[in-house]
């Protein structure tokens, strides 16, 4: 609704929105014989910006035009009382002067955040040490500073109705499919909900609807690696008050890359790739491989093994399947211990509650020595695979494979392989596909494996770029 309010309107409309808040502030002026009135929160407002770009300009030159005198770059002009609320409520200072039908609405808010540090929870040995932060504009400053092209584009929404929280979509307009940037932009502006706390939320706003462990986006507080998959034809979306960003569509396969990949030969990053992958197999089976030939199949393995692992199990008190779940189930509370507590305390408790477990309940026979080995194994298998989010759903769905391993055998175990790459392909991220097995070797090229810069000369299919040529002569020296 447009107004043209008068002073004694506007203050009143201020006042009795703002009554409870004991942070407004009102303030009259009698400058020249004109009256000016200032709204803001003093709490969100820098007053010493107030002081140098707006008290002292208006003092020196009352009689010229508030456009003239004000020197603020976020400056505008309005004359609806609801937009100047917002306006005040994002730490601006509102401008009244007798006499006229416009509000100036000044860009004065206190700039309180932290400094740009180290990655913290993606830590690689080669790059970039850049992270981003709780604020949006630094973070799509970040992003700019590493993308100097008229192609890379950022739109902003207001999201919550209460919260009014700033989301930023980016993307490379040049590569990026032009439909799924048009999805992305009718689920976000369809949502309605009071407040928006990223990155959780806007998975479950925006994608698809699936009862799956799997993540479907991917979190990084990294600026080099959200560039990256810019540059493969992703969307970034960055909210303000979270230091984490999302990248989708991604594949099943995003979730094994590492910028570490591409800072080292092609033949050491293939062969971390290709350790990872063999970690998610070790951390889902390794413990129901070892109930499967535990309770049904010993004979498939050498016979010194075998009679090592039964003379283990001799004086357990519990079966291979308990064994299995209880010591899973403590590696799970020792690993949310250690995060929920302080660093220094944390540490230790992972370390000397590990030792002390272990060593007490094999002494007391109450798990045999080989499941000790098997659950460290397992546990260390998953903190091999870069995403926190993977990593997760891989721990969470090796207690299935177990608890069918111990019903079937190995045959559980090989229907539970076979349940998960149905599922799999039956997922969908803004209507593509999720998965797509590692059949065509041009794409396993930067999949399963990283092959030399050089010849990555297309795109894969699962980055769902509309432009697939990523270099044209990449080696035009060699003759």
């Amino acid at each position: 609704m447009r107004q043209h309010p008068s002073i004694e309107a506007a203050e009143s409309y201020f006042k009795q929105l703002f009554s409870e808040q004991s942070d407004f502030q009102s303030k009259q002026l009698l400058i020249g014989g004109n009256v000016f009135k200032l709204f803001y929160f003093e709490t969100l407002v820098d007053s010493s910006l107030v002081q140098d770009f707006i008290l002292q300009p208006l003092l020196l030159r009352p009689q010229d035009s508030i456009r003239e005198v004000v020197s603020i770059l976020d400056y505008a002009e309005s004359e609806s009382l609801e937009e100047s609320v917002q306006a005040i409520l994002y730490g601006k200072v509102v401008l009244y002067q007798s006499g006229d039908s416009k509000l100036y609405l000044l860009g004065v808010d206190l700039k309180k955040e932290r400094s740009i540090n180290i990655p913290t929870n993606e830590r690689v040995l080669r790059g970039a040490n850049e992270a981003f932060i709780e604020n949006l504009d630094t973070n799509i400053n970040l992003m700019r500073k590493l993308i100097n092209s008229t192609e890379f584009v950022v739109k902003t929404y207001t999201i919550g109705r209460l919260s009014r929280t700033k989301v930023a979509v980016m993307y490379i307009k040049s590569i990026a499919q032009t439909a799924i940037i048009e999805e992305l932009d009718r689920r976000l502006t369809s949502i309605d909900i009071d407040y928006v706390e990223a990155p959780g939320f806007i998975d479950e706003l925006v994608l698809e609807k699936k009862f799956s462990l799997f993540p479907k986006l991917l979190i990084t507080e990294r600026p080099d690696r959200a560039r990256a998959y810019l540059m493969e034809g992703k969307i970034v979306i960055g909210t303000a008050g979270s230091p984490d960003t999302i990248i989708l569509p991604v594949t099943f396969w995003s979730f094994f890359q590492s910028p570490d990949d591409y800072q080292v030969s092609w033949l050491i990053g293939t062969f971390y790739r290709l350790l990872r992958i063999s970690c998610l197999f070790v951390t889902i089976g390794l413990p129901a491989v070892y109930v499967a030939v535990s309770a049904f199949n010993p004979q498939l393995l050498p016979i010194n093994f075998v009679n090592t692992l039964q003379s283990s199990l001799k004086f357990a008190t519990f079966p291979p399947v308990l064994e299995a779940l209880s010591m899973m189930f403590m590696l799970e509370i020792l690993r949310e211990a250690t995060i929920r507590l302080a660093s220094p305390v944390g540490q230790t408790i992972g370390v000397v509650g590990g030792i002390v477990i272990g060593t007490v309940v094999v002494q007391a026979n109450l798990v045999s020595n080989t499941i000790v080995i098997v659950t460290a194994l397992t546990g260390l298998a998953s903190f091999v695979l870069p995403s926190y989010e993977m990593s997760s759903a891989v721990r969470l769905l090796s207690y299935p494979a177990l608890l069918l391993s111990s019903m079937f055998g190995l045959f559980g175990l090989a229907f539970f392989f076979m349940m998960i790459c149905i599922h799999l392909c039956q997922m969908t991220t803004l209507g593509l596909p999720y998965y797509t097995p590692p059949f065509s070797f041009r794409d396993t090229k930067d999949t399963l494996f990283r092959a030399p810069i050089w010849s990555l000369r297309k795109r894969p299919l699962g980055t769902v770029a509309s432009n697939r040529i990523r270099t044209r002569n990449p080696r035009s020296w060699k003759r």
